[in-house]
């Protein structure tokens, strides 16, 4: 899956404002909700705020949001979900605490606990294409692959040129064996971002299924000129041509994709029996 700022996941969201506090309060607060913070400064200050009772219960479940948010960006999820938990009793009325958490626990692994609390965060705003994009991820994850296209046509719907719903609508149509709605998807990405690697070797592996090796080829050939580290692409390109009966020419990308560390174990047994009659 797309990686996820998550699988192509989304960041969690920071949300700002202040009120009517004393100028000690007021600084923690303005500190809290500085985007430009670092994440311990985020965290003591937004405690600090916290801990002054001084705050409104829409300041304090901000406080708790932001620091939240700076949790996940520590990968503390658990704590995350903890704060948007205290901020959600203040204030349920926030929606961005529903895809927050949601995000948090995407990355613990709940792809269904997730998809329920993308669900509250929609319901409250309708128009999250974020939301929308981070519940057809989780749907991924579940294997629940129909739905998780759902999703991402109707994030597309609000914004057509999303790249990141555009080639996870593509994962998608490729797990359900929608080859040639794959190979739209993807070339729209390809045309917003045409240095997208990984579009043009999720692409190329959709040719393969509709049995267009030449364009297969090309597409991986594509993906390695514009990075030669991307060991995937190696790997399918140099197993394309030995499947297609090319061995002499495959072997050196999969010699290439090995040295790479791509980690796949008919490509390890393959390097292993190279030049033994295997």
């Amino acid at each position: 899956m797309r990686k996820l700022s998550i699988v192509g996941v989304i960041g969690a969201v920071m949300l700002a404002g202040t009120g009517p506090v004393t100028a000690q309060v007021s600084d923690n607060i303005s500190r809290c909700e500085a985007r430009d913070a670092s994440i311990d400064d985020l965290i003591v200050h937004c405690t600090v705020a916290i801990k002054s009772g001084r705050l409104s219960a829409a300041q304090e479940a901000r406080a708790f949001m932001n620091r939240g948010t700076a949790f996940f960006d520590r990968k503390q999820y658990s704590l995350a979900i903890r704060d948007y938990g205290f901020a959600e009793r203040l204030d349920p009325s926030l929606s961005a605490l529903y895809a927050n958490r949601a995000n948090a626990l995407v990355r613990m692994g709940d792809a269904n606990g997730a998809i329920a609390e993308y669900d509250r965060a929609l319901g409250l705003d309708p128009s999250d294409v974020q939301a929308m994009i981070g519940r057809g991820s989780a749907l991924l994850k579940a294997q629940r692959h129909s739905e998780a296209a759902q999703s991402f046509t109707q994030a597309l719907s609000v914004d057509p040129q999303n790249v990141n719903a555009l080639f996870n609508r593509g994962l998608a149509a490729l797990r359900l064996d929608r080859a040639e709605q794959a190979v739209s998807d993807f070339s729209a990405v390809i045309a917003v971002a045409p240095e997208d690697v990984e579009a043009y070797a999720r692409r190329a592996g959709a040719y393969e299924r509709l049995g267009e090796l030449n364009r297969a080829y090309q597409d991986y050939s594509q993906a390695v000129r514009i990075d030669e580290g991307y060991s995937f692409a190696w790997f399918r390109r140099g197993k394309l041509l030995v499947d297609d009966g090319r061995a002499a020419e495959g072997n050196g990308d999969l010699a290439r994709a090995y040295k790479l560390g791509h980690n796949d174990p008919w490509l390890a047994e393959y390097i292993v029996t190279l030049g033994r009659g295997g």
